[in-house]
């Protein structure tokens, strides 16, 4: 890479729920209980915020990134009192909706002051630091870029403009989502890079994929 080229601004739009029992993954109580599955979303959302946060502090002369956390309920809810949120985060609201709004405000947003956006929720382990500047290089070259998941959704989705058809009658939640934004990306007339899948940690079944350190991952072997 040319080191004439100015630094890309990277904006992380991470999207989340507050971790609350009964509340937060809910297709996981069966497997965990409430208060388990709680306590796994919030070490998920922990994690994907500690992986953003250290690409702040790891000076790239070729990236400036930030990070946003796009809440629901909103930031000043009782809701996020047990999360800890670490210092030199953006906190906002959702807004929209549904989903595809919601992601859609986000990446407007994230574009306002920034060369690129990199959307992701706080369900996916496999998404790191690593795989993040992975993203974030990707879109030096690329419109946009996207990391599928096994369910047929997708992980991440990284973006240097916006637009709102690629979040717009979108059936999130099944197994068509990520074709459906394939083809929706070259109808924009967007190049994009594809990297390998990764797997959401939605059902019982999706355990096995935590890292091996994580005591409920042992649930993934036996739950169905």
């Amino acid at each position: 890479m040319s080191k004439d080229l100015s630094p890309l601004k990277v904006s992380i739009q991470i999207m989340a729920k507050a971790p609350v029992a009964g509340l937060a993954k809910t297709r996981l109580i069966p497997a965990l209980g409430a208060e388990g599955a709680a306590r796994l979303a919030k070490k998920m959302l922990g994690k994907i915020l500690q992986d953003s946060v250290a690409l702040i502090t790891d000076v790239q002369e070729s990236y400036l990134f930030s990070v946003n956390l796009w809440m629901t309920p909103s930031p000043d809810s009782p809701s996020w009192l047990s999360v800890n949120i670490p210092t030199g985060i953006n906190l906002h609201s959702q807004r929209g909706d549904d989903l595809g709004e919601r992601m859609s405000y986000a990446a407007a947003q994230g574009l306002t002051n920034a060369d690129a956006i990199i959307l992701v929720g706080s369900d996916c382990p496999e998404i790191n630091a690593t795989v993040l500047h992975q993203a974030a290089m990707a879109l030096y070259d690329y419109d946009a870029c996207l990391i599928p998941s096994a369910d047929g959704g997708y992980a991440l989705l990284g973006l240097r403009r916006h637009e709102p058809r690629l979040f717009a009658d979108i059936p999130w939640s099944t197994n068509k989502v990520a074709e459906l934004t394939r083809q929706r990306l070259l109808e924009c007339g967007m190049t994009f890079s594809e990297f390998y899948f990764v797997h959401d940690i939605d059902e019982a079944e999706d355990l096995i994929h935590l890292p091996s350190e994580w005591p409920e991952s042992k649930f993934g072997n036996t739950a169905v």
